[in-house]
Formats: structure tokens, C-alpha cells, sequence
């Protein structure tokens, strides 16, 4: 009992911070959330500098509306939480702002752990890929489109999806097929600066996936060093694995910890389970 209650009591001082930077964030989070949204709606097309342009002048419009919102406002830090973003690099995004924001973008609208079906629209049957995808809840990738999307995916890109009864039902083509809420559909395209029509860009999240100088240096330094010194980038990527999966499992325990605390009646000396 008096391990349990000095460990907690350790625990006391850096918990009473965390409340403070919470209220803070509770009270700022109109804003915050506002300019999040712009953010998300607008600024994907665009590079660094001219996205940090946008963010500056919707912070500054908060500001001057008498908004609250988070000095110095961080799209990425809102949205994701610090072991998204490293479970992200370890999984080869690169660590500069701009990859990271487009993390953050994809999260947005990211499915879960699923199978990913890769089509073309030059590919026989890709319509009929579709149709499964739809039905049974699987991402798609569409992937080397030009300027242009085949007119026959128009309504699962406006995702006219009507309700009859207790179906949610998509109608592609002359069929009617059950819509799954875990369906996603990605697109991307190779041209260096495509123009989409509004008809499409309003339909779609449409995010600037370009290489960064900062990101590809980085990838470029990892593969020299895999190709010269194999073993010591080995030890790299494991360092930096084992050194997510212990930040990780700090903050699920600290989680489990709170909602024990939370969930205990009586006193927490009692409780045996």
C-alpha cells in the first residue's frame, strides 16, 4: 500500500501540470478548432510557405474577432497525438513539418487496419473492385490519374448515398449496393501540378504529397548509411522502435492508471481487482 500511494504521489506534480495545460486548451479549443478546419479544408494543395501564409492570416482574423485560440497554433500537435506522429516515421514518413501535416490530413480520413486494393483506371474490371470495396468496407487506391476522373465514379466521390429503410445504399451505374462506412477511396496522380476542376475538389481532400528537401535528406542519409554501415542503421531502427513502444506503453499505463483511479469506489486500498 505505501509503494502504491508514493508512486502515485510522484505522479502528483507533472498531473497537476497536465490539468493546467488541459484547461487551457479547453478554453481555446473554439479557435483552435476553427483554424484546424480551414486548415483542413484548404491548405493541403499547397507548400510550406504558403500554407504557414494561410495559417498566419486565419489566426490572426481569430485573434481580431476576440476568439480565443493557442498562441503560435499547430495544426499537426491539435490533431495528432505524439505517438501517431512516431509511429509515422517509423513507418518511413519523413520527419519534416510539411510530410508530418499531411499525417495529419490522412488521419482525417484514414481507414482502419484493412486490406488495400490497388487499381488503375486502365485496369479491367476496376469498376467492379469498386463495387466490392463499397459493399464490403475496403480502402481503394486509384492510383496515376490525370486531370480527369472517369465520370462513372461521380457518385461515390459525392458519395450520394441514400437511405431506404434501414440500407444505406450507393447507386454506381445501374446498381445498388450496400455502402459500408469503413469504405475509403485515395487517389493520386504523378503530374507535378495537376488543376482539378472545382467539381472534384470540393469532393475530395486533395494534399500536396511533394518531397521535401528536409525529407529526402534524411531518407537519402539513411540509405547511405544502410549501404555503408548496415549494422549501425540496424541499430538505429530498433533503438527508435523500442524507444516508441516505451512511450507508448507509458501513456497506456498512465491512462489505465486514471481510469482505475476514476473507476474505484470506496477506498483505493480496498480494491483488489
Amino acid at each position: 500500500a505505501d509503494k502504491l500511494v508514493n508512486g502515485l504521489a510522484g505522479e502528483y506534480t507533472r498531473w497537476q501540470a497536465s490539468i493546467g495545460q488541459y484547461n487551457s486548451a479547453l478554453v481555446k479549443v473554439t479557435g483552435d478548432a476553427l483554424v484546424a478546419a480551414a486548415f483542413l479544408s484548404y491548405a493541403g494543395p499547397f507548400e510550406t510557405s504558403y500554407r504557414n501564409v494561410l495559417l498566419a492570416q486565419w489566426s490572426a482574423s481569430v485573434e481580431k474577432n476576440k476568439l480565443p485560440i493557442t498562441e503560435n497554433f499547430n495544426f499537426t500537435t491539435f490533431l495528432a497525438k505524439p505517438t501517431d506522429v512516431r509511429d509515422w516515421n517509423i513507418q518511413g514518413l519523413p520527419k519534416d513539418d510539411f510530410s508530418t501535416e499531411n499525417g495529419g490530413f490522412l488521419l482525417v480520413v484514414a481507414a482502419g487496419p484493412s486490406k488495400l486494393r490497388i487499381i488503375d483506371l486502365k485496369m479491367a474490371g476496376f469498376l467492379r473492385e469498386v463495387e466490392n470495396a463499397v459493399q464490403y468496407g475496403f480502402p481503394v487506391l486509384l492510383q496515376d490519374i490525370l486531370e480527369e476522373i472517369d465520370p462513372a465514379l461521380e457518385p461515390v466521390l459525392s458519395k450520394s448515398v441514400l437511405k431506404i429503410g434501414n440500407r444505406e445504399v450507393l447507386r454506381l451505374g445501374d446498381k445498388e449496393l450496400d455502402f459500408s462506412p469503413d469504405f475509403r477511396l485515395y487517389i493520386t496522380t504523378k503530374l507535378a501540378n495537376p488543376h482539378y476542376t472545382p467539381e472534384i475538389s470540393t469532393k475530395a481532400t486533395v494534399v500536396n504529397f511533394a518531397v521535401k528537401k528536409d525529407g529526402l535528406e534524411a531518407q537519402l542519409l539513411g540509405i547511405v548509411v544502410q549501404k555503408e554501415e548496415p549494422t549501425l542503421e540496424k541499430q538505429k531502427s530498433e533503438l527508435t522502435i523500442r524507444v516508441a513502444t516505451g512511450k507508448r506503453q507509458l501513456v497506456d499505463l498512465e491512462n489505465e492508471i486514471l481510469r482505475l483511479l476514476s473507476e474505484t469506489k470506496g477506498s483505493l486500498l480496498d480494491d483488489e481487482g
